[in-house]
């Protein structure tokens, strides 16, 4: 029965059959193979006679990168009519007082459909997503390895910036222009004459000019009074 379970678990993995669901006897002789040379601990599930859930873990011992052994629970499975039921929730449990005798601190999760619900049900219990996991096959990586990586874009952007650092950078005192030619010359003249400057005249020259304008208005009336 419990091979049915582990089919079923298989059934909804996001890989499917590929990741292999064999028949159940084979898989019932791979997991007693695997829990002869892994510690670990099988936990079911069980209503009257019914088995409706199960929970297989491994110790890990301390690798490269961890200081001390974890418990990885490998399968996490309930079946959907006795969802959200505490069936999940007691075979979790039963991995905790594993955990605790076999002297792990920690305890790791590999979801094994992904799903929403599953991730909710695991972040309620106080697991926190560490990382992520991806697949590929192996031809499709041997043909993305083997493509020829696109440069083209790289190559012009410094093609251009190595353009750009060439150039002859202008003089502090601006370029030096050529004189303009005479009025009966061919060239006209780069640039239009720049118009006078007209200087503003000073207060006292401001009042002889009113002064002047004034006697002139005086002189044109008197005139015309004769």
């Amino acid at each position: 029965m419990l091979a049915v379970i582990l089919e079923e678990a298989g059934a909804e993995h996001p890989l499917g059959a590929p990741l292999g669901v064999p028949a159940p006897g084979i898989l019932l002789r791979r997991l007693r193979a695997f829990v002869d040379n892994h510690p670990g601990r099988i936990s079911v599930a069980e209503v009257g006679t019914s088995q409706v859930g199960a929970a297989i873990s491994q110790v890990y011992e301390p690798g490269l990168f961890s200081e001390t052994p974890w418990l990885q629970v490998e399968i996490l499975y309930v079946r959907p009519e006795w969802r959200r039921r505490g069936v999940g929730r007691a075979l979790m449990a039963d991995q905790a007082v594993f955990a605790a005798s076999a002297g792990t601190d920690t305890i790791v999760t590999l979801p094994v459909s992904g799903a929403r619900s599953e991730q909710r049900f695991l972040s309620r219990l106080g697991f926190s997503a560490v990382g992520s996991r991806r697949t590929c096959e192996v031809a499709t990586l041997h043909r993305r390895l083997g493509q020829d990586t696109p440069r083209g874009g790289l190559e012009a952007i410094i093609a251009r910036r190595r353009a750009m650092n060439e150039r002859v950078n202008t003089p502090p005192r601006g370029i030096e222009l050529p004189p303009p030619e005479d009025q009966d010359g061919v060239a006209p003249a780069l640039f239009p004459a720049a118009p006078a400057v007209v200087e503003p005249l000073a207060p006292s020259s401001r009042r002889q000019v009113r002064r002047a304008e004034l006697m002139r208005r005086s002189a044109s009336s008197v005139t015309s009074t004769r």
